[in-house]
């Protein structure tokens, strides 16, 4: 996997890096993958979306790298799922102790 960077903009509102990269992969890249190849920190980065263009082994990534896991918290939503997930384990840690 081969990446090249087509656009990157810094976002000082909303203290984070947004990072617009153009792949070349025989395969759909996972967001794992993408973290790993931009040896960025894995805890404050976060891919948004992977768009592949059909016919060709071309993918098109949108990241966003946050400055702090503060900002990132900030701006970043948990979805319902995964929140309610979250509170399961938090409330099955209290009940074990």
């Amino acid at each position: 996997m081969e990446y090249k960077i087509i656009k990157q903009t810094k976002n000082p509102f909303l203290n984070r890096e947004e990072i617009m990269i153009e792949i070349k992969s025989d395969s759909n890249p996972s967001y794992d993958e993408i973290k790993k190849e931009l040896k960025k920190d894995n805890e404050l980065t976060i891919v948004k979306r992977i768009q592949s263009n059909f016919g060709r082994k071309t993918f098109e990534a949108e990241i966003f790298v946050y400055g702090s896991k503060e900002s990132k918290d900030n701006v970043e939503k948990i979805a319902r799922k995964q929140k309610k997930k979250l509170e399961e384990e938090a409330k099955a840690n209290e009940g074990a102790k």
